[in-house]
């Protein structure tokens, strides 16, 4: 995948509405998918808990695998990744410094129920005049 292709879903995934387990799950994936070898499990585990401190039960869910697996993909990446690393990766995570995103669509500046309601009062207003008709008819 290229850079602008994976910033692309990246954004597309960062701003889905469940980014949480859920979105994490699905940034997971996304990755396993542009990698032809299907994804580094354990660097995924590491950063989900070490780096962006992740409880297990969640970081265990977004890379669908039970909490024992996790804990043994944590155990190898002890032996890949140090306390340097981690550090590291958390700077550059808290330096960055979100741009601008998609274009937001541009919210509707017409009510689309006003004609529901129009029709509605006119509906009203008519037999409202119905009625009184009747009534002064009637006396």
């Amino acid at each position: 995948m290229n850079r602008v292709d994976a910033e692309h879903t990246a954004r597309v995934v960062r701003n889905h509405p469940a980014f949480d387990t859920r979105g994490g799950r699905l940034a997971v994936f996304a990755y396993r998918e542009s990698d032809p070898a299907g994804g580094d499990r354990i660097r995924e585990a590491w950063i989900l808990v070490s780096v962006l401190g992740w409880e297990e039960r969640a970081a265990a869910i977004a890379l669908d695998c039970s909490r024992t697996a996790l804990r043994g993909h944590l155990e190898q990446a002890a032996s890949r990744f140090d306390a340097i690393d981690v550090e590291a990766l958390r700077r550059i995570v808290d330096a960055y410094r979100p741009g601008p995103m998609e274009d937001e669509s541009a919210a509707p500046t017409t009510d689309p129920y006003r004609l529901m309601r129009w029709l509605g009062w006119t509906a009203v207003v008519v037999v409202g005049l119905e009625v009184f008709r009747r009534l002064v008819v009637a006396s």
